[in-house]
């Protein structure tokens, strides 16, 4: 609507206006309908009263039977201007006498007032002395009716017009009182959001709810002033600070260029650096296993050929196994490095487990002979007979390495005639368990797994069973160790199945 899209002042005049005619209206519409029903109610109670004198004075012609007498009586209704007929009735319902023209005949002869819009009638039962003589009925109309109506309804928008013209003269009055402030307020309100100068205020004192807004109005620009002379030196100082930290960073950033620079020049001379350290440690591993193919092979040929003293093959053995261990090293110590660093890319593969363990059993021949034991390989808890197959996935060469080192230090820690058992479980996992008859000595028991660790071997290194736990982590394996007095130790190592 638009009345809602006005100013206030006319919201407000629109308000005092309306409310003041809306009032003015329903009161003189209430009054004119009370007047209305009021001045019918008048005649209807006239005429009852004139029924009421008319039928006491027929009953005496009634009981004569003299309907001349009657009509006489009757007659006399015509000085009153609202009757239009008149008929006496007798107690068998037939006219006695009438006064004006014919009306109809009643339906019902009982006292009773009809109402209709512009005329009534009114039945009187004729008495005398309790007997019912007959009825007279009586005819009248609201003659003036439309006049009194159109008379008062002239009155009462003569008044409307006088009482609406106050009523506008007041709502204008109040206002410019309540809305000429507000005006001056939004006006002042739009300049500042236009020009954004808080300094602007509006001239307006009074003791009203007006006079605290625009009080409260004024110290609100007051503050907000203060507070964008605060905002402006802060931006102005933050802007200063904003340039000095960009040259700063400037400055940084080419710095920072430089240092990369350099640090991708170094990167790229370790690359170089490293390739030709690979190279160099690949020739020398090259030539370091071929020359000690000799310090392993003659040790050997010289144990089976026999003839030595036992302080001989015990120098020997020396020889052969330090030959080992340094074949062990050579080939094993860069990649250990690798999987120290998390850095080492696995080749993965499917091997056959059965076939890996059979062979290190002949690669250990000379060990177990010199240990004098002897290794024995089970599948769920029956002998191997070198046909069965057990696929585990992993790196064939770590694989080789990580159960080389765990059966050896099996077999060197086994009492004479003791097996070595390795035994493989297949089931949800495969699980390959390397036990021998000696506890692990409570020194170690803790440190068993960590690097260096060693006990009672001359040649021991400590990285045989390190490097087996690397290995086993490195392919995510779980691998853990159990020892005891009565069962010895157990080292197991579980693979997910295939």
């Amino acid at each position: 609507m638009k009345i809602f899209k006005a100013s206030i002042g006319r919201k407000i005049t629109a308000a005092i206006f309306g409310t003041a005619l809306f009032a003015l209206l329903v009161s003189m519409i209430l009054s004119i309908l009370l007047l209305f029903i009021s001045y019918r109610q008048d005649n209807i109670n006239k005429a009852k009263m004139l029924a009421d004198l008319v039928a006491n004075s027929v009953s005496p012609a009634l009981d004569f039977k003299d309907p001349e007498a009657a009509e006489e009586v009757l007659g006399s209704l015509g000085i009153v201007p609202h009757v239009k007929s008149a008929v006496v009735f007798t107690s068998n319902k037939k006219v006695f006498a009438s006064f004006g023209h014919r009306q109809e005949k009643p339906i019902r002869f009982e006292s009773a007032v009809k109402i209709g819009l512009y005329d009534f009638r009114i039945i009187k039962t004729i008495t005398s002395q309790g007997e019912n003589l007959g009825w007279l009925v009586i005819n009248a109309d609201f003659m003036d009716q439309n006049s009194w109506l159109v008379h008062t309804i002239g009155v009462s928008f003569l008044i409307l017009l006088v009482v609406s013209a106050s009523s506008y003269l007041l709502a204008s009055y109040f206002r410019k009182k309540i809305a000429d402030p507000i005006g001056q307020l939004t006006e002042t309100v739009k300049e500042i959001s236009s020009r954004k100068d808080y300094s602007q205020r509006v001239n307006y004192i009074s003791d009203d709810e007006i006079g605290l807004l625009v009080a409260e109005f004024n110290l609100m620009f007051e503050r907000v002033q203060e507070r964008d002379d605060w905002l402006i030196k802060h931006r102005e100082m933050l802007e200063l600070m904003v340039a000095n930290r960009t040259r700063e960073v400037r400055n940084k950033h080419k710095e920072l260029e430089k240092k990369n620079a350099q640090l991708e020049l170094q990167i790229k001379e370790r690359k170089t650096a490293e390739m030709i350290r690979d190279e160099v440690e690949r020739i020398n591993r090259h030539d370091l296993k071929s020359s000690l193919n000799l310090v392993i092979g003659y040790p050997e040929l010289m144990l089976t050929k026999g003839g030595m003293t036992a302080e001989q093959e015990k120098y020997i053995k020396r020889i052969a196994a330090a030959g080992y261990r340094m074949l062990d090293m050579i080939q094993s110590h860069l990649d250990m490095f690798k999987m120290e660093q998390g850095i080492y890319s696995l080749k993965l593969a499917g091997i056959d487990l059965v076939e890996l363990l059979c062979s290190l059993e002949e690669e250990m021949a000379l060990l177990l002979r010199r240990e004098q034991t002897f290794m024995k390989i089970t599948l769920n808890g029956s002998d191997v007979d070198g046909t069965e197959f057990v696929e585990i996935l992993g790196e064939h060469m770590l694989m080789r390495t990580m159960f080389r080192n765990l059966i050896k230090n099996a077999i060197e820690a086994s009492l004479p005639d003791h097996p070595v058992l390795v035994n493989i479980t297949r089931s949800h996992f495969i699980t390959v368990a390397i036990s021998n008859c000696k506890p692990v000595p409570n020194e170690i028991r803790s440190r068993f797994f960590q690097k260096y660790v060693t006990h009672g071997k001359e040649d021991g290194s400590g990285l045989g069973t390190y490097s087996a736990m690397l290995i086993a982590k490195t392919h995510n394996l779980d691998i853990s160790m159990a020892t005891s007095e009565s069962d010895g130790t157990v080292i197991t190592i579980q693979f997910p199945s295939c």
